[in-house]
This record gives C-alpha cells, sequence and structure tokens, in this order.
C-alpha cells in the first residue's frame, strides 16, 4: 500500500507553525502525513527524507522570510526535489491586512509572474475553516487529479501516432472523460486486445468501464455510449446558440438564466480553444490562475443547472429566416428552430499551408495546444511554433515532460503578442529557448515528424531542428464559409452592430449591439469582427448579448 502524500509547512514562527499543522492534521491527517519544520534547511532534509523512503510530496508551505534563507528561493530548491508538488508562499495576517511592506510585495509579484509559486496563503488567522481549509482543499484535489490514478471511462488502444487515435484522445481530453491510452504494440495494449477480443484491424478501440468496445469510433458514437445528447429535445427554442466556447457558454448561462428555454450546438468539446490552455492566469476572481477547462466545465455544470441544454457532435451548416424565427440545418439536416440565435463559433487555428508539415498532422504536428501528447513527449525535444499567448502556454506546459522547448517565432520579439507575465515565465525556464526571425520552410519524416528546416528571416540561413513533435499556434481564423448572406470582412470575421454596413441593413431601426444583418441572429466572441481575443472578453460579450436578444424578443413582439 502506497505511503500518504506528504503536506510539508517551512515557518519558523511557532505559534504559526504549530497553529497550520494542528488544523491540517485535524482535517486532512487521516490522508496525508503532516511534517512542520522551522528552516529551510530543515525542509529540505525533510523532502529528501520522504523521497528516500518512498513518500509523494503533494504540498510544500513555506514563509515568505524563513531564518535561513527567504522563502521563494526555498520553494524553488524545493521544487527542484519534488516537481509534482505544489508551492505555497504564506503571508502574515497582519501584513495582509494592512500593508504587504513593498520589498516583500515585489518579492510575491516576481515569483508569481516567474511560476516561482503556485499561490499565496496567509498564515496567523483566527478561523481555519475561513483562511485554510478551502484553499488547502482545492489545492490537494487539483494535486490528487494530476498524480493519483482516476476511474477510467475508457481505456483507448491504438497506434501513438495514428491521427485518428490522437483526434479521440483529444475529444476526451477536452471534454474532461478520463481515460488512458496504450500502445497497440506494448505488452500491456496485447493483453487488454486479446482480452477483449479487440480487433486490431479497427484501431482505435475504446475499451469502456463496463468491458464493451467501440471499433474505430465516431465522434457520434462516442457521446451516445457516453450519455451525451446529440439531439435537441424541443421542436422550438427561444434561444439558440451556436458554439460552446467561453462566449457561448457565458450566453447560455445568463439565458438559462433569465428564464430563456436555451439550447447550445457544439461540434466538438466544451470550451472551444480557451479549453485546451493548460493556464488562465489573468481571469477575474481566480487569483491562483485557472486551467481552460476546469473553467469550461464549471460553466458547463451552471449552464446545465440552470436549465440549458446541449447538443454535441453537430456542426451547424446553414441559417436562414422565415419571418418568425430562425432555422438552423446542422450536419445531419437536422433542424433547429429558435426565435433568436447567437453565433459563438470562434475560431480555428490556421495552418501552415506547407506539404512537408500538413502531411504529417496528427504524427507529429499537431495544431492547438499541448495537452494530450505533453506527457507522451517526456525526454524529447519538441518545437512550438508561435509567439502569442497561446504557443506561450504551450511552451510553458510541454517544458514540464520535453527535453528542450523551442520556440519558433516570426516576429523580432515576444512583446508583439504575448502577456508580460508569460514571457517573465518563459525566460524563466531553462529548458524553453526562442529562436526570433524565424519560419518554418518545411518538416522531415516518414512515418512521424523527425526534423523541421527552419529560415532567419534577416539572414536567409537556414538549419535544420531535431525535434519529435511541432505544436503550430500561428493564430487563427474563423470558420463562418457557411454564412452566406451574412457581412463579413475579408477575413470572415462577422460584422455586428454599427459595423454592419448601411447596405446590409434590412430594417428602419439601428442594430442592436451584437446584431448582424440577420434581425434575430447575433455574433459574439473571437468570431465577431473587432472583438478582443481573450477569454474575459468572450465572456462579457456572450453575457451582454443576451440583453439584445431581450431587447428583439419585445421589440418582435410589439410588431
Amino acid at each position: 500500500m502506497p505511503y500518504s502524500p506528504v503536506i510539508l509547512i517551512a515557518d519558523a514562527e511557532d505559534s504559526s507553525r504549530d497553529a497550520a499543522s494542528t488544523a491540517l492534521t485535524r482535517r486532512f491527517g487521516a490522508d496525508y502525513e503532516i511534517e512542520a519544520v522551522g528552516s529551510g534547511a530543515e525542509g529540505l532534509d525533510s523532502i529528501r527524507h520522504f523521497i528516500e523512503l518512498g513518500y509523494d510530496i503533494a504540498t510544500i508551505a513555506a514563509d515568505i522570510g524563513l531564518p535561513d534563507v527567504d522563502g521563494v528561493s526555498f520553494l524553488a530548491s524545493a521544487h527542484a526535489l519534488a516537481g509534482q508538488a505544489t508551492r505555497i508562499l504564506m503571508i502574515a495576517m497582519d501584513e495582509y491586512h494592512t500593508n504587504i511592506p513593498l520589498t516583500q510585495l515585489h518579492r510575491i509579484h516576481r515569483a508569481t509572474a516567474l511560476g516561482q509559486i503556485d499561490l499565496a496563503l496567509v498564515k496567523g488567522w483566527d478561523t481555519p475553516e475561513e483562511w485554510l481549509y478551502p484553499q488547502m482543499q482545492e489545492v490537494l484535489t487539483a494535486w490528487t487529479l494530476a498524480n493519483r490514478p482516476q476511474h477510467l471511462v475508457y481505456r483507448v488502444l491504438g497506434h501513438q501516432w495514428d491521427p485518428h487515435s490522437h483526434e479521440i484522445r483529444d475529444i476526451l481530453t477536452r471534454n474532461g472523460i478520463p481515460f488512458r491510452f496504450f500502445s497497440i504494440d506494448s505488452e500491456e495494449g496485447q493483453r487488454l486486445a486479446l482480452d477483449h477480443g479487440v480487433d486490431g484491424r479497427q484501431l482505435p478501440a475504446l475499451i469502456r468501464h463496463d468491458g464493451s468496445v467501440l471499433h474505430d469510433p465516431s465522434s457520434a458514437q462516442i457521446a451516445a455510449a457516453h450519455g451525451i445528447s446529440i439531439h435537441a429535445l424541443r421542436e422550438k427554442y427561444d434561444l439558440a446558440i451556436v458554439g460552446a466556447g467561453p462566449a457561448g457558454l457565458a450566453a447560455a448561462v445568463i439565458g438559462a438564466s433569465e428564464g430563456l428555454q436555451t439550447v447550445i450546438i457544439e461540434s466538438q468539446a466544451i470550451g472551444g480553444q480557451a479549453g485546451t490552455t493548460s493556464m488562465v492566469r489573468n481571469y477575474l476572481g481566480f487569483p491562483r490562475g485557472i486551467a481552460g477547462g476546469e473553467l469550461a466545465h464549471r460553466a458547463w455544470e451552471q449552464a446545465v443547472l440552470l436549465g440549458a441544454e446541449f447538443v454535441f457532435t453537430h456542426e451547424a451548416v446553414a441559417v436562414t429566416s422565415d419571418g418568425h424565427s430562425l432555422n438552423l440545418t446542422l450536419t445531419d439536416d437536422e433542424q433547429i428552430r429558435a426565435d433568436a440565435v447567437i453565433l459563438a463559433t470562434g475560431v480555428t487555428y490556421r495552418r501552415l499551408g506547407i506539404q512537408g508539415i500538413d502531411r504529417l498532422t496528427g504524427v507529429g504536428v499537431f495544431y492547438g495546444a499541448a495537452g494530450v501528447e505533453a506527457p507522451a513527449l517526456s525526454g524529447e525535444p519538441v518545437a512550438v511554433i508561435g509567439g502569442a499567448n497561446s504557443a506561450g502556454q504551450a511552451a510553458l506546459h510541454l517544458a514540464k515532460f520535453a527535453s528542450e522547448v523551442t520556440m519558433v517565432v516570426r516576429g523580432h520579439s515576444l512583446t508583439t503578442g504575448m502577456s508580460r507575465y508569460l514571457i517573465d515565465q518563459i525566460e524563466a525556464t531553462p529548458k524553453i529557448r526562442v529562436m526570433l526571425c524565424a519560419r518554418i520552410i518545411n518538416g522531415a519524416g516518414d512515418a512521424r515528424l523527425n526534423a523541421l528546416e527552419i529560415e532567419d528571416t534577416d539572414s536567409g540561413r537556414r538549419r535544420v531542428l531535431t525535434v519529435s513533435a511541432a505544436f503550430v499556434l500561428i493564430g487563427a481564423e474563423p470558420h463562418t464559409d457557411w454564412l452566406v448572406d451574412i457581412s463579413r470582412d475579408n477575413r470572415g470575421f462577422v460584422r455586428t452592430g454599427s459595423d454592419v454596413p448601411a447596405e446590409y441593413w434590412p430594417a428602419n431601426r439601428p442594430p442592436l449591439p451584437f446584431e448582424t444583418n440577420l434581425l434575430g441572429l447575433f455574433a459574439v466572441g473571437d468570431v465577431r469582427f473587432g472583438s478582443i481575443k481573450r477569454v474575459a472578453s468572450g465572456v462579457g460579450e456572450g453575457s451582454a448579448a443576451v440583453a439584445s436578444v431581450h431587447q428583439y424578443l419585445r421589440d418582435r413582439m410589439k410588431d
């Protein structure tokens, strides 16, 4: 039986150290070893001792001012020994409520920006139920999900570098469905295939927790087997939302909470591109940051509890008006009628358009974030192509596994398209190197990618970079070709409100905020012309657009 994970506290102040140790033992002592020490040196010795005995270190909390080393430096040294542990910096309660000294405040800000700490907590509290337990439970839950075996809904059996295998694992990951992948070439994979009668000619195969097997399934077949709704339950809705990214989910939450019969159509996974983001650090209300997938799943649960319905695996291919309601046509010719429709389809990652790269898509070349493939690339060199926030987040996530991460950036600086906090973290991560003024010329590899040819855009010199995988995040474009009669700019972004040209506008009144030139059809988030491409902006637009929906429905009743 494995040992209980360790929670270690390093604090020279006897009263606060003893209070924290006692409170943590009372609440978490049945499942965790609680170790309290008075200095950084003692803390590192304890960590080494526990690791030698076979313990996992779950959390390390350190006072900002230890007697022999500052708390941030101690956490950095501790992290080198126990890389999976959550790092907590403790601040005295009286300083938290009054003024933290400027030098300490700067240290905290820098440590947060560089990713040297995961969160800060106060010490010296009177009520652990308010100041300790909720935060620690959140930390320990996240650590357990990342480091302890979970109940598996599926065991996926297939070839590691098969594109369809990657696609299925990506769908399961983005939808938060627990699974584990087994290569068909491995001993364990062969045993699973034999035990469950898997047909090796129809891979990938999904072995459900009940023992049943799905051979080479489509997204719709996986959804149906998982009990997910793939058809609308009503003949007509007040509001239909196309796309379950941040903007669409926000519109669903607000619409359903305000009494609108709301349905959301999502072709792939909730969260959109934001759902693949390993950590969103600058979203309001989450001082410790939140994974994009977790934020999306919280919003999905909130929308469902408020009464919104979801229809998965279908894509909208047409929208028309009969003068009374809007009709959405889906990929299987299913029709959904609604009084109003909000487009929140977001954008898709732009392709490089290089034959030597695109032919290896799914077999070493991946468009989008690195959540699915990152663990399989442990100890391997990888490349991230792109220089915006999504590329920076992918590079930081990959650096936890890969031997080296090379960012290939066309621009002269990361500051053009990346947030400062990400740049600081990248510069502080030894495994990441940045190649500026660089562009991809070609890719090499037969069965899978093994190298990239890169050109320096200033000198014209070319070099070959050996990599096991490349993640392409070079911007995005809207998927709006199906909106044939809707006003869009030359890149396909949907015009709304005052941006709709007069010659397109069909009514005597001015357009409502977020309204397109098709009355009752609104657009929000990344798909909208002029939108700010941030999670918080999408959430704000999705929420605000519901007010325009209400106004539209009221005006229509008057007519």
